[in-house]
């Protein structure tokens, strides 16, 4: 692939990193124009995001970052465990 982008989402627990990471990888990119690579390291969520499009990858991570704000907020007001 031609590029590439790392992203690292530090949490404030490993429970909410394990929470967001078993909701988003269910969602696979629509598209095989970007391979998403998702590891978790304790409480940091990590994700690859690799294409031969630049233009691909931003549509990728904008979604992508869109989904961890819904779910961040969907626990902050439904989690009781905070």
């Amino acid at each position: 692939m031609d590029f590439t982008c790392e992203l690292r989402f530090p949490l404030s627990t490993a429970r909410h990193a394990q929470i967001i990471y078993d909701t988003i990888r269910i969602d696979k990119e629509p598209k095989k124009t970007v391979e998403r690579i998702e590891t978790l390291d304790g409480n940091v969520l990590n994700v690859r995001f690799e294409a031969h499009e630049a233009k691909f990858i931003r549509v990728a991570v904008e979604s992508y970052i869109e989904k961890i704000n819904l779910i961040l907020r969907t626990m902050q007001r439904f989690d009781p465990k905070r």
